[in-house]
């Protein structure tokens, strides 16, 4: 105790966390990188030039998902939310991707491609040489 019968404060903050009862908690790296990907997927697949990707990228989203599903069961892990988001995403990509191969015309972000250049242009045009 310090002087005036007061102790002194970081003494007492870490006395609290040493006697805590709360484990270590960390976010599932499956579970992140599953959302990550199904987030890319989903983002890519209205781009017909990027079906491929968004392919691979769902596939491997619905994997990650799963095991994602799996490591935050238990009471130490976080990102339960961020797995079925993930696969909610992911499956929306093999959905609009597979929909464009049995012929129903899902690439509506083709029309946007000439409009996003453009911003891009636009954005860059302070930075490039003259």
């Amino acid at each position: 105790m310090a002087a005036g019968g007061i102790s002194s404060q970081g003494d007492d903050l870490a006395g609290l966390f040493d006697a805590s009862p709360d484990p270590r908690v960390h976010t599932s790296a499956a579970a992140e990188l599953g959302f990550l990907l199904g987030l890319f997927a989903a983002l890519a697949a209205p781009f017909s030039v990027m079906h491929a990707l968004a392919l691979a990228a769902s596939i491997l989203g619905i994997a990650f998902g799963f095991v994602g599903l799996a490591t935050t069961s238990r009471p130490n892990v976080a990102g339960g939310a961020l797995t079925p988001l993930a696969l909610l995403l992911a499956f929306t990509a093999v959905i609009v991707v597979g929909l464009r191969y049995f012929g129903v015309d899902t690439a509506f972000g083709d029309e946007l491609l000439p409009t996003l250049g453009d911003w891009l242009q636009r954005l860059n045009a302070p930075f490039l040489p003259a």
